[in-house]
């Protein structure tokens, strides 16, 4: 298998064709040919940790989790290129199905965020490396064969694969994506599998976005980076930021802490660069009001192809929130948009620990962390 250099060149990412002008409506859409050549864009949204804790899937029978992520297709659909972070592996139940504190998940969860609308998955954690080599690998196997339309960064099955750069194109610009995580839990890639997964290293991010920029115009990163339930970037997540800004990066998508933290528009001499400094966590069953709050990132990107340069327009940080009853079942992901108070009085965290769940305090809590970033709308 490869986790491979995605270079269509014609995008049609999860089984939707890309946005773009549709050779039927030449002579609706009143563009010079000039123009469809100069300028182009897209549309991102994404979401935070995708951390399956043994009591999510506990209870099905079926290796079915379509019903979790179906509030969320809303919003995969208006979207071209959409991210979800893999914080633990689904290799299935070949390599035993746990949960806390060495994850392995079932594999229909592959299926499920594919059915979602997902196009693009990081599987690159502290929680990648939890069931070795042949983990990795197998999760990378299920992925080729019965969701080839995900688009996976951040591990490999083969060195080759981990030194050829992941590109997709949408609307004519070339994305160039890439991944990587402070650590693995505690565990060391062996010997002669350094290539496995990228681990954040100043050089490797060096020379990565070096050969990332030469076959993309614009490069998106994830990062697993920070301190667990801290609402504050730390100093070494703002050097590397600032580093990727340097670099030429466009979006720095961060994650880990299992809380949100704020975001901003980092200037730069090349260009700016949009950064979530983590989005928190999407699906779990962390039972703390807190860490059922995640972010999804929306924004055009568009593209100038004679200047080279990007723009942001509708760039929005729009809150996530994890549902499950008092009995630790039947989990759902929703946004702030879709979240009511009879959802809030039903949540395991108002049932059974007596903490808010509700719309207003939902509301306070993320604007005392994002507050209101310039160039950015917090949805509350």
């Amino acid at each position: 298998m490869l986790i491979w250099t995605v270079v269509f060149l014609t995008v049609c990412l999860v089984g939707r064709a890309c946005y773009g002008i549709n050779e039927n409506e030449k002579t609706v859409v009143k563009e010079t040919e000039k123009e469809k050549k100069d300028k182009a864009s897209f549309n991102f949204m994404g979401v935070g940790d995708n951390l399956l804790h043994d009591v999510i899937y506990a209870y099905d029978v079926d290796d079915n989790y379509d019903d979790i992520y179906e509030p969320i297709k809303e919003y995969t659909k208006k979207s071209d290129l959409n991210y979800i972070n893999y914080e633990t592996i689904c290799a299935g139940e070949e390599f035993e199905l746990t949960g806390y504190p060495t994850f392995n998940g079932p594999v229909g969860f592959n299926d499920s965020i594919t059915h979602a609308g997902f196009n693009w998955l990081s599987l690159c954690s502290n929680h990648t490396f939890d069931r070795g080599v042949e983990g990795v690998q197998a999760n990378l196997e299920y992925i080729k064969k019965h969701d080839p339309s995900l688009t996976v960064t951040g591990a490999y099955l083969s060195e080759k694969a981990a030194n050829t750069p992941t590109v997709v194109e949408i609307n004519g610009i070339k994305v160039g994506l890439a991944s990587y995580t402070y650590g693995l839990n505690g565990f060391t890639l062996p010997e002669g599998y350094e290539w496995l997964i990228n681990l954040i290293d100043e050089d490797k991010i060096r020379e990565d976005m070096e050969k990332l920029s030469k076959v993309s115009d614009v490069q998106i990163v994830t990062m697993h980076w920070g301190i667990e339930y801290q609402t504050e970037p730390n100093e070494e997540q703002k050097k590397y930021a600032k580093l990727l800004n340097e670099l030429g990066v466009e979006v720095i998508i961060g994650g880990h802490p299992h809380v949100i933290q704020p975001a901003e528009i980092i200037h730069g001499k090349k260009q700016d660069t949009l950064c979530y400094y983590s989005v928190g966590n999407f699906l779990s069953s962390q039972d703390h009001n807190e860490n059922m709050v995640g972010g999804m990132p929306t924004f055009t990107l568009n593209y100038d192809f004679d200047t080279k340069k990007t723009t942001f327009s509708h760039v929005k940080f729009i809150p996530t929130i994890t549902w499950y009853n008092g009995n630790y079942q039947n989990y759902k992901v929703y946004t702030i948009e879709q979240w009511t108070d009879d959802l809030a009085a039903s949540h395991y965290c108002t049932v059974t620990d007596g903490e808010d769940m509700t719309k207003e305090w939902i509301d306070d809590y993320v604007k005392s962390i994002m507050g209101d970033p310039d160039g950015i709308e917090v949805v509350y």
